[in-house]
């Protein structure tokens, strides 16, 4: 995936991150249309991930825990997408934002 072109590359992760936040939140209330979008996130992205990726993806919509989560997904990505050497961001880095929740920097470096 590192030879894709830019925007591939920007497209692909794009879905991914649609993935995790659409399925993660998907329950029996959810509209069929997000069921759909999901299945076809799903398809899509399974003919062009990696298979390690694809499935910590899945795994994070479905049960997420400290292992595999959207935030080691998106470090996984990162590293499988970046041809530079900078892949050093760690899961509990990434930002989630949650309603009424205030995300706070766990670095004194920011």
């Amino acid at each position: 995936m590192k030879d894709f072109p830019a925007r591939e590359k920007i497209d692909l992760t794009e879905k991914v991150a649609r993935y995790l936040v659409l399925a993660g939140t998907l329950d029996k209330n959810s509209a069929p249309d997000d069921y759909d979008m999901a299945n076809e996130l799903s398809l899509e992205l399974a003919m062009v991930l990696p298979g390690a990726i694809y499935r910590a993806m899945v795994e994070a919509a479905a049960h997420p825990d400290g292992k595999v989560n959207p935030a080691s997904v998106a470090v996984m990505m990162r590293k499988e997408m970046l041809a530079s050497s900078d892949t050093d961001l760690q899961p509990e880095q990434v930002a989630f934002h949650t309603l009424g929740v205030t995300t706070k920097p766990r670095s004194k470096a920011h």
